[in-house]
């Protein structure tokens, strides 16, 4: 049995389609398809049901699942382990990151460690799931989280503060509370079109306008002029086209972790890589915390 068809099996069952699986793998869908039947005629077992809701495991695709999970997580074990060992630096450390962290506040210092760096190669994966660091799909995870896994080691790099945003093309008029009281949110979704907190106490009479779950496109819509943008204090106070409107205030969402697995504390690449990420965000937190807002350069636009 062939352990690269063990992957593909292993990834429809979790991802439950075959496009999930391809993406998952960064293969091409009809690659996972492919194998998969391939896996099935040596086997000489349906595995799975392909029905309108997705692949669903037979009983066969359940017996093999269990035990392929367990080999899986032994041989995982293994690499983490030798892993763990490498003094090198020099290969790949592979990081996992949303795209808003990745665009608006990370890059540079990705940019500067490659220059650093020059023999570590850098696989930035932009994805807002929580890739499974246990299994080595990443070596390194940023993630905005409250509760990051205990199983993983780790630093709390910063409290991520957001704050309020309109166009700056508006600068004069939000000096007019009676035009400011017309003015509207947007909206993440249905569900989601008010924010709630400190915010909604300070600002609370806008009403909701739109749907945008990206905090890139809020901020692209908010430009524009679409309504008022609650927006990660790292992408608004630094945008040349946004300003906060009052009173300015802004408040702790979520916290900023930096995360490896255990086994990798003594990886010298992966722990250059956290060293050097945790010092350039020490430079950033007041960025990231909303304290970097100037409230005289906000009052002496305005007079």
């Amino acid at each position: 049995m062939n352990w690269d068809d063990l992957k593909f099996f292993l990834a429809v069952c979790r991802m439950g389609s075959i496009r999930a699986a391809a993406k998952l793998l960064d293969v091409n869908h009809a690659t996972v398809s492919r194998r998969i039947n391939s896996f099935e005629d040596a086997l000489n077992q349906r595995l799975f049901d392909r029905t309108p809701r997705g692949y669903l495991k037979t009983k066969a695709a359940e017996e093999i699942y269990a035990e392929a999970s367990h080999l899986e997580e032994r041989l995982n074990l293994v690499e983490r382990k030798v892993a763990g060992k490498d003094q090198s630096l020099c290969g790949e450390i592979r990081v996992t990151l949303a795209d808003v962290l990745a665009q608006r506040l990370f890059m540079d210092d990705f940019a500067e460690f490659a220059h650093q760096y020059p023999d570590i190669n850098l696989e930035i994966i932009d994805s807002a799931r929580s890739f499974n660091l246990t299994n080595r799909e990443a070596d390194v995870a940023l993630r905005i989280s409250n509760e990051p896994p205990e199983h993983l080691i780790g630093r709390k790099l910063a409290n991520v503060h957001r704050a309020c945003y309109i166009s700056k093309r508006w600068q004069n008029e939000i000096k007019n509370d009676d035009w400011l009281a017309k003015q509207n949110w947007i909206g993440w979704s249905d569900k989601m079109r008010r924010p709630i907190g400190k915010i909604a106490r300070d600002y609370p009479k806008f009403d909701s306008k739109h749907s945008i779950v990206s905090a890139v496109l809020q901020a692209e819509a908010c430009r524009h002029g679409m309504g008022i943008a609650v927006l990660p204090c790292f992408m608004g106070d630094i945008d040349e086209r946004l300003i906060r409107i009052p009173p300015y205030s802004s408040e702790k969402k979520f916290e900023l972790w930096l995360l490896s697995h255990p086994d990798l504390r003594k990886n010298t690449k992966v722990q250059t890589f956290v060293r050097f990420i945790t010092q350039r965000m020490n430079a950033k937190k007041a960025l990231i915390e909303g304290q970097r807002y100037s409230f005289i350069a906000q009052r002496d636009t305005f007079n």
